[in-house]
């Protein structure tokens, strides 16, 4: 890929999208940057990116511009973003707001920074995506197939794509957006089971890790469901169905649901 890349913002999620492509092979030279924040642009810089002092500066010198401020500051810093000339050179906008609509993306960016509308999309992706092994939800509204495309090679490299609905973006947002969390209480949970039952915190960690990293490899290669699997692993009278009742006391699948419907509540409210 030979597209310059300019990030308007390098915090955590921001930040992982940048790393996980210069771990994918991109030159970091051609990777762009501005914050505002000193201690956090040296942590950027002493990796090759080149800092900008402005969003106007980065936007004349990249093609493909991720927008990667908190949504709760977007409207503040859209003004710079709309006052800052493009001279009519053609720019991909690629947002990773939660909450921000395209329609208000629109709004701020302007028609001097693009050719056509359908150059502007929005995306959800996740924090795994600084090991290569994030997910990305494309909002495919109105946004062209060159642009869905380019971000599909973009993300490629570090996760998988998943092309949906503008109006599915929150429900993105709530499950693959925050999940990496839950997923990591999840770990928690369990090592501190372990050590409770009398293992080392080191021992416990590395049985649940490894024991995850096999779950999941299991579901996608058995074309099994997750439902499915389970029982397989449930004997009659056993430990593990001993277990499975332990979590059902606790609502532990409900608990799970209603967590990724309140990350896709507070999306929404978010873009409003």
């Amino acid at each position: 890929m030979n597209n310059t890349i300019f990030f308007a913002g390098t915090g955590n999620m921001g930040g992982a999208i940048l790393r996980g492509l210069l771990n994918a092979g991109t030159d970091a030279k051609n990777i762009f940057f501005f914050d505002p924040s000193d201690k956090a642009a040296e942590a950027v810089s002493a990796l090759g990116c080149v800092r900008v002092a402005s969003f106007a500066e980065g936007l004349h010198k990249a093609d493909v511009i991720f927008l990667c401020v908190k949504p709760q500051i977007f409207k503040s810093v859209g003004a710079e973003w709309k006052n800052a000339a493009a001279e009519g050179a053609e720019k991909t906008f690629i947002s990773i707001m939660a909450g921000v609509t395209r329609k208000a993306l629109l709004e701020v960016v302007g028609t001097n920074f693009y050719k056509k509308e359908n150059q502007v999309l929005r995306v959800m992706p996740n924090l795994p995506l600084t090991v290569g092994k994030g997910s990305v939800g494309l909002a495919t509204d109105g946004v062209s197939e060159e642009t869905l495309k380019l971000a599909e090679e973009i993300f490629g490299n570090i996760g998988v794509t998943c092309r949906v609905a503008e109006s599915l973006m929150d429900a993105v947002t709530g499950l693959s957006g925050s999940a990496p969390a839950y997923v990591f209480e999840f770990i928690e949970g369990l090592t501190r089971g372990g050590v409770k039952a009398g293992l080392t915190r080191d021992v416990a960690l590395k049985l649940a890790l490894g024991t995850i990293e096999g779950s999941v490899e299991l579901v996608k290669q058995s074309g099994k469901s997750p439902s499915d699997l389970c029982a397989m692993v449930c004997s009659p009278a056993g430990t593990t169905i001993a277990g499975i009742d332990a979590l059902e006391e606790g609502a532990f699948r409900s608990t799970l649901i209603k967590a990724v419907v309140a990350g896709t509540n507070r999306s929404k409210e978010l873009g409003k």
